[in-house]
C-alpha cells in the first residue's frame, strides 16, 4: 500500500502552531526539492505565504516610542502643575510685587486651566500657547521664580511633539502589516498545503520514489505531533478531515482582534 500524508485538525491550531507546522513542511519540502515532489509551483506561493503567516505572528503591538511619550506627557504636566500652584499661591502673597505678578498670570493662565486632561495633541497645541504667554509676561514669571518650570515645561512640550511624529512614523510602517487579516492568511497557507499534500499522495501512487516517501514520513511525523498539540486525531485521507475547515475556530487562540486600535499612548 502506497504511503500517504495523513490529515489531522489543523482548524483546531492556534496561529503560532500552525506557523510552526507549515514552516517545518516547508523545511521538509526544500530538503527533497520542490522538482522531486512535484510540486514547484505550489511550492513558491506556499512560501510566500508562510512569510505572511510569520509576520502576523510576530506582528508587533507596543510602539517604541510609548516609553518616550509618557515620560514627556508627565514632565510636561507636572511643569505645567507647579507653575499653576505657585500661582495661586502668590495671590496672597505679602509682598505686594508678588502678589501683583500672580494676579496678572493668573488672568493670563485662565484659558489654560485643566489643560492636563486634554487629549495629547490638544494638549501639545495648548502647551505651546502658554508658553507664548508666559514669554510675554516673562517680568512676572522671573518675580514667582517660575523660570526654571516654564524652562522644563518648554522642552517636555518639544520632546513629546517630536516622539509623536516618530510614533506617526510607527503607525505608519506597520499599516500594512495591520490591514492584513488573520483567518485570511491562515486559511490561504492551510488551502496550499492541502494541494500539495493531494498532489504528494497522488505521485506516491503512481511515481513514488525514496525522496517522496522521505518526505511524506516527515510530514507524518509533524502530522502527529501537532495533531496531539491541537487535540485532534489523524486519518489517511490527506484531506482536511470530514466537517472541518481549512481555517482557524475564530477565537481560537489567535494572536488578537485585527483592526484593534491602540491607545495614543500605549
Amino acid at each position: 500500500m502506497a504511503n500517504q500524508i495523513q490529515s489531522f485538525g489543523m482548524s483546531k491550531m492556534t496561529i503560532g502552531s500552525c506557523n510552526d507546522f507549515h514552516n517545518r513542511v516547508n523545511t521538509f519540502i526544500q530538503t527533497a526539492t520542490p522538482a522531486a515532489l512535484h510540486i514547484e509551483s505550489q511550492a513558491t506561493a506556499y512560501a510566500e505565504a508562510i512569510k505572511t503567516l510569520d509576520s502576523i505572528v510576530n506582528r508587533e503591538r507596543a510602539f517604541v516610542s510609548t516609553k518616550a511619550l509618557r515620560e514627556a506627557d508627565l514632565v510636561r504636566d507636572s511643569a505645567a502643575g507647579v507653575i499653576s500652584q505657585v500661582i495661586n499661591a502668590c495671590l496672597t502673597s505679602p509682598v505686594a510685587e508678588r502678589k501683583a505678578a500672580a494676579q496678572l498670570l493668573d488672568v493670563k493662565m485662565s484659558p489654560y486651566r485643566g489643560i492636563r486632561n486634554h487629549e495629547y495633541t490638544k494638549q501639545t497645541a495648548e502647551v505651546r500657547g502658554m508658553l507664548v504667554m508666559l514669554d510675554a509676561q516673562a517680568d512676572a514669571v522671573t518675580m514667582l521664580g517660575l523660570s526654571l518650570e516654564v524652562e522644563a515645561l518648554r522642552k517636555a512640550n518639544a520632546t513629546f511633539d517630536t516622539q509623536y511624529y516618530t510614533r506617526t512614523a510607527e503607525s505608519g510602517a506597520r499599516m500594512a502589516q495591520s490591514n492584513v487579516k488573520s483567518e485570511e492568511v491562515v486559511e490561504k497557507v492551510n488551502k496550499l498545503y492541502n494541494e500539495i499534500v493531494m498532489l504528494v499522495n497522488a505521485y506516491a501512487v503512481v511515481q513514488p520514489t525514496d525522496t517522496i516517501n522521505t518526505f511524506i514520513g516527515n510530514v507524518n511525523g509533524a502530522v502527529a505531533a501537532f495533531s496531539r498539540i491541537a487535540g485532534s486525531s489523524t486519518s489517511g485521507n490527506g484531506e482536511v478531515g470530514e466537517g472541518e475547515a481549512p481555517d482557524p475556530i475564530p477565537g481560537g487562540g489567535g494572536d488578537g482582534d485585527d483592526g484593534e486600535s491602540p491607545d495614543p499612548i500605549v
